[in-house]
């Protein structure tokens, strides 16, 4: 009976990590916004193309408040440093049977009180692409 259990733990915690697949990301980028500057470009996918719009408009008790527009969408949310509350995942094309799901990772990495400016990490992982718009 012994052998069972152990095999039982043996095949539920060391099997799947063998399995895992980590992301591959066709996009990869940090940035560093000052408050309320807008950083935009296009997510696009074969023909499919649609806008994205990123700002921050609040740090406070170690939040990052920000603002999200993607497809004419408009998405709200607070990331802090700590693990499991540092990053957004958004899908970007819904469930399409013909391609793979591409979704949308955007991470708080560190926030600097002297120049006011907050450190992002934006990823996508999947088939999508995106190009960023030029900044004026």
């Amino acid at each position: 009976m012994n052998k069972f259990i152990y095999l039982f733990i043996f095949a539920t915690f060391f099997v799947p990590p063998i399995f895992a697949k980590s992301p591959i990301w066709s996009f990869d980028q940090n940035i560093v916004l000052k408050k309320d500057q807008f950083y935009k470009g296009m997510v696009y996918q074969d023909t499919l193309e649609k806008p994205l719009s990123l700002r921050w408009t609040l740090y406070k008790n170690f939040g990052l408040v920000v603002h999200l527009n993607y497809d004419s969408f408009p998405y709200q949310f607070i990331l802090y440093r700590d693990y499991q509350r540092d990053t957004f995942k958004l899908e970007l094309f819904g469930n399409d049977e013909k391609s793979k799901n591409s979704y949308l990772y955007i991470s708080f990495r560190d926030f600097n009180q002297k120049d006011g400016t907050a450190s992002l990490w934006l990823g996508i992982s999947g088939e999508a692409q995106f190009l960023e718009q030029s900044q004026q």
